[in-house]
């Protein structure tokens, strides 16, 4: 009772409390590729141009993150999307477990979700930049592999990666997490809790801290709190808690909250991302998780605009990411282009960056670094899917324009037609009783 009361004067405190880091008024604004100057051969989707926008106060922070993934029991059940892309798309089906009781699963294991939860954790480790950010992968439910089913306090999260830099890592993380069976129940808490462990450095974690780090946790979980305890307030509290401990550390979480049973009762996803600072994303189509993590932030940005100053033209394709990445594709003309980088804060602070550039045509372009294939890649897939639905535009109005041609046409030959007709018939004498038209 005395840690209850105790644990509600933190929910007090943190709501009062300001956070260590709101308010950035200082900003840091970066053109990694191409360099000033450079001189770039011609591309059919335009120059891609990339770089990273930070917001900070003090000094410039990197970031540490933490993924929280619900392996509990209900992520057995279907996205509702094709996860592993297999061209079919899993149902719900029900497992019978004996004594009249059965469990929903999806009819596709690699559409669960669960794989939902898996596949966006590794769309946001493709977005980020391992330079400045690591990440920690923590996984929770009711129970722990090995605690027997009668026994519902057992340890309910678990580090299944340290923080790192090697997102290959976190790769084979996430890798034997989706090779694991979900079971047990939805102990939220104990994933905000173990989450803010391991970002802390705290007893019993596997990571080291960084003091100056901004502390960011994405949670995702398809249902509501119903562990450690029997009743569902006494399971939103304990969530509650845990948020106000993770607000005093100045952790910020994310709260992904997948399906509709999630959504039936979002108190516990909704507030702890109030009590944090962070952001509350409802997810209808649990699969859609994997393209909805996109739109994360966290590098307390406003807008980052890229634009030709040479042409007018807005990049396009153009993309940022949650760590304050960004890039797009600048149509540019041969001579002299002048590309201009626009980034603004939260709090309206604004730099701008002017870069020049000479296009030859012939020329090969500067090597691109490694680290920026993926980004190029993606936004060269989105340029040929616009160049694709313009030809396929184009193809259906010059379609409709032909069609329009050739009826007027055949007006013409048929009018043309009938006044030979009446010719010949002259010419040959012929007396034709036409019947009358309908």
């Amino acid at each position: 009772m005395v840690r209850r009361w105790l644990c509600w004067l933190c929910v007090a405190a943190s709501l009062a409390a300001p956070r260590a880091d709101a308010g950035a008024n200082r900003l840091q604004l970066e053109v990694d590729y191409p360099p000033d100057g450079a001189v770039v051969g011609e591309s059919t989707c335009g120059l891609f141009v990339a770089g990273r926008a930070v917001a900070y106060e003090r000094v410039l922070r990197r970031f540490d993150v933490a993924v929280v993934i619900d392996t509990s029991g209900s992520t057995l059940g279907p996205s509702g999307a094709d996860i592993n892309g297999n061209g079919v798309v899993g149902a719900a089906i029900t497992v019978p477990l004996g004594f009249g009781r059965g469990e929903l699963r999806s009819s596709d294991p690699g559409d669960s979700i669960l794989a939902a939860e898996v596949a966006a954790a590794r769309r946001l480790l493709s977005l980020l930049d391992r330079r400045l950010t690591r990440v920690t992968v923590v996984t929770f439910a009711g129970l722990s592999p090995g605690t027997p089913i009668g026994q519902v306090h057992g340890r309910a999260a678990r580090t299944r990666e340290p923080l790192t830099s090697d997102y290959a890592r976190i790769e084979r993380a996430l890798d034997r997490i989706l090779a694991e069976e979900p079971l047990g129940g939805t102990n939220m808490a104990s994933g905000i809790r173990q989450a803010t462990v391991e970002l802390l450095g705290m007893d019993g974690a596997r990571s080291m801290a960084n003091p100056e780090s901004r502390k960011i946790v994405l949670f995702f979980t398809d249902g509501q709190p119903t562990r450690p305890y029997d009743t569902p307030a006494a399971n939103v509290r304990a969530v509650l808690e845990a948020a106000a401990e993770a607000r005093l550390a100045t952790v910020r979480i994310y709260s992904f909250a997948l399906g509709p049973e999630a959504l039936d009762g979002p108190v516990a996803s909704v507030d702890m991302a109030k009590l944090t600072g962070g952001s509350f994303i409802p997810v209808r189509n649990a699969g859609d998780v994997v393209e909805l993590v996109e739109a994360v932030e966290f590098a307390q940005l406003a807008e980052v605009e890229v634009r030709s100053a040479t042409t007018g033209e807005d990049a396009h394709p153009f993309g940022a990411t949650a760590d304050g990445g960004w890039g797009g594709l600048v149509r540019v003309e041969p001579g002299i282009n002048r590309i201009e980088v626009l980034a603004r804060a939260s709090d309206g602070t604004a730099l701008r960056r002017l870069l020049r550039v000479r296009l030859e045509p012939g020329v090969e372009s500067p090597v691109i670094p490694k680290e920026f294939s993926f980004q190029r890649n993606r936004l060269l897939e989105a340029c040929l899917q616009d160049l694709r639905r313009n030809r396929r535009s184009a193809e259906a109005s010059r379609a409709r324009a032909i069609r329009k041609e050739l009826v007027v046409e055949i007006e013409r030959e048929r009018a043309k037609a009938l006044r030979r007709a009446a010719e010949q018939r002259k010419v040959l004498r012929l007396e034709v009783e036409l019947p009358n038209a309908p």
